[in-house]
């Protein structure tokens, strides 16, 4: 795992293991709807990530005091710590290891109040991320802050809120009582644990002898953790310890200006196109290079060369020229980390092209005959990894909009939004522009597909109150005819925890309550209480009942709802009692409505028994109509055996 910016990592091999340079990307696109690489139930997939975090976690000055401080339900600790120090990634392991395993775990952020969902659970443990914030952001954060630290206490929950050294002045003094300043963990026990876990043991000592020594005191938590990656891929070369280190070492300190010398000594563009399109097909087929090369000259506007074409040189010795080697028809650099390098400095020093690098990574993934899907999975991710590193949201948002509408596109446009929404420097910026989709104008379904994905598999892991938000926004958009991209992921989500379950009942009720009440939300709610969670207070379903009844009347899919819970009712423990009185007690007794129910009762009990149950549909419908009567002050006869027309 790899959190940008206070940078954690996890070397623990489970499933693909990774041994090159740069990030690891899984794909899983043989199902038509498995459009993410993510895949799994992501509250599973934060508890093992929080697990494996704290088994490699090596503590910093101040970690314990916090850790005692937590020790006691109710309470709350804020953290602070300089850039690089692995701040976050040191909160984190605190919360993970303060109160039961099984305490529910929340992410909360302030890029979107609207992500709230009422009361913690009893014990629940709660992160607040202030790092990427502004001063002025710190500042009204703390209302949030401390609205959590009342909250934890109330239900024996625990608080950790982490803060940049930088912001510690701004600090309210009621809010200053929980400040424990955290130091940098030993750069040399980080490394030798991180290469440890990759099957490199090797030694503090062994570590500060080597070419890496000077780097282990100084250098931030993301620099080690590249150079962990880098003496994992010099390792698959052969040779000791010494030398992979020194390969590592070259390569993380070194490389960009060595890239820096070569480029501007190339007098030709075409060399310059060459190489940047080898950085970004690192692995793939010569030949794709080769006529990629070509399209991205054509992108920038490059003059054409004039001169015949057996004039100029072949590929293999343009390929020479530039350091680089072709093994088995595929293309690829002789130094460690030169291709990311390379990667770096032109989307760094070339910015004005950056649109046409995008144009043409649509194209090179359009053209399927030479590419293939792996391949074309790379340059996009690569491609991402960079416009992250700018910061051009704009560019990858518009390239995502554009590529989802194409069903041979949606996959990789997912990718660069996964990507996005997970990002260190950008995600509250692409979670930002999904809540933007979601709330705007309709949206071309694929597009409401991948995003629906993103959110039950991906924005859920870390911002599960995000996900629900944006995708009762969608789902309030479709229909109960067209797809249901979005209501399938919600019901999903949904399903998997009990306060995003709760969460999503109080924004639907909310909706039916309004003064001009969200249609949408009616049907919703019918499949929420189908069937009706026992721990659903009776007030909120009848709330919603009430609600529902108002805005859908006796429409098709109201009545259908009512035939569920008599079904139900066939089947409950209490006989039913709970949800026909649900029903009769949302009626309000409105003769127009307990009527509809009379007649809604008969026509059903009259149906065939296709589902016997341990009653008959006769006895439920009787039930129900006594408890109709009942209302309306109307007593049954001595001796009757049923309601009215029964």
């Amino acid at each position: 795992m790899s959190d940008h910016g206070d940078a954690t990592w996890i070397g623990n091999a489970r499933g693909q293991t990774h041994t090159g340079s740069g990030n690891q990307y899984n794909y899983f696109v043989s199902d038509t709807d498995r459009l993410i690489r993510s895949g799994g139930d992501p509250l599973r997939i934060a508890a093992e990530r929080r697990l494996w975090l704290s088994e490699r976690f090596v503590p910093p000055d101040g970690y314990a005091e916090a850790l005692r401080k937590l020790e006691e339900p109710g309470t709350a600790v804020l953290v602070s710590g300089a850039e690089g120090s692995g701040r976050r990634t040191a909160a984190v392991v605190l919360l993970h290891c303060s109160g039961e395993p099984g305490d529910p775990f929340r992410e909360v952020t302030s890029d979107d109040q609207q992500a709230e969902l009422g009361e913690l659970s009893h014990g629940e443990r709660v992160l607040i991320d202030l790092t990427d914030l502004s001063d002025q952001q710190v500042v009204d954060a703390q209302g949030l802050m401390k609205s959590y630290w009342a909250k934890a206490e109330g239900v024996a929950g625990r608080l950790v809120v982490v803060l940049s050294r930088d912001h510690e002045h701004l600090l309210q003094p009621d809010v200053r009582q929980l400040l424990i300043r955290l130091g940098r963990p030993a750069g040399g026990e980080v490394l030798a644990s991180h290469l440890g876990w990759a099957g490199i043991e090797v030694s503090v000592p062994e570590l500060r002898q080597s070419s890496l020594g000077e780097l282990l005191d100084s250098s931030p938590m993301r620099e080690l953790e590249r150079l962990h990656e880098l003496v994992v891929e010099a390792s698959s070369a052969g040779g000791d310890f010494a030398e992979w280190a020194d390969k590592a070492g070259a390569a993380l300190s070194e490389r960009l200006d060595e890239v820096a010398r070569q480029i501007a000594k190339l007098e030709d563009g075409r060399q310059r196109a060459l190489l940047f399109t080898a950085a970004m097909l690192d692995g793939a087929p010569a030949v794709a290079v080769f006529r990629l090369s070509d399209q991205l000259l054509t992108r920038v506007g490059h003059p054409e060369d004039e001169r015949p074409r057996l004039d100029r040189a072949d590929l293999r010795q343009r390929v020479r020229d530039l350091g680089m080697v072709v093994e088995e028809g595929r293309i690829g650099f002789t130094k460690l980390a030169y291709a990311a390098a390379v990667r770096d400095h032109v989307w760094s020093y070339y910015p004005d092209l950056r649109d046409a690098f995008g144009a043409w990574v649509g194209d090179a993934i359009r053209a399927t005959t030479w590419l293939d899907a792996p391949d074309r999975r790379r340059m996009v991710a690569r491609f991402t990894e960079q416009a992250l590193q700018a910061g051009d949201v704009g560019l990858l948002t518009d390239l995502v909009a554009s590529w989802a509408k194409e069903n041979r596109l949606l996959p990789v446009a997912m990718l660069v939004l996964e990507e996005g929404v997970t990002s260190g420097t950008c995600g509250s910026a692409f979670r930002a522009k999904t809540y933007e989709w979601s709330v705007g104008p309709p949206l071309p379904t694929n597009l409401v597909r991948g995003l629906a994905r993103i959110c039950v598999d991906v924005m859920a892991v870390r911002h599960p109150g995000q996900a629900l938000v944006r995708l009762h926004h969608l789902a309030r958009r479709e229909t109960a005819d067209g797809p249901r991209h979005a209501r399938d992921a919600l019901r999903e989500l949904v399903g998997r925890d009990r306060y995003l379950y709760l969460g999503l009942l109080s924004r639907v009720l909310d909706g039916l309550e309004r003064s001009e009440p969200v249609l949408s939300d009616a049907e919703i709610f019918l499949e929420l209480v189908d069937p009706l969670p026992f721990w659903v207070s009776d007030r909120d379903a009848v709330r919603g009942w009430r609600g529902m009844l108002a805005v859908a009347s006796f429409r098709e899919a109201c009545e259908a709802g009512v035939r569920n819970w008599l079904e139900a009712a066939r089947r409950a423990r209490d006989g039913g009692e709970r949800l026909l009185g649900i029903l009769v007690r949302a009626a309000d007794g409105r003769v127009p409505v307990l009527s509809r129910y009379y007649l809604l009762a008969h026509e059903w009990a009259a149906g065939p028994e296709d589902h016997p149950g341990p009653v008959s549909r006769a006895e439920v419908a009787t039930r129900f109509c006594r408890k109709i009567d009942h209302v309306q002050g109307i007593e049954p006869l001595v001796g009757a055996t049923g309601g009215r027309g029964l």
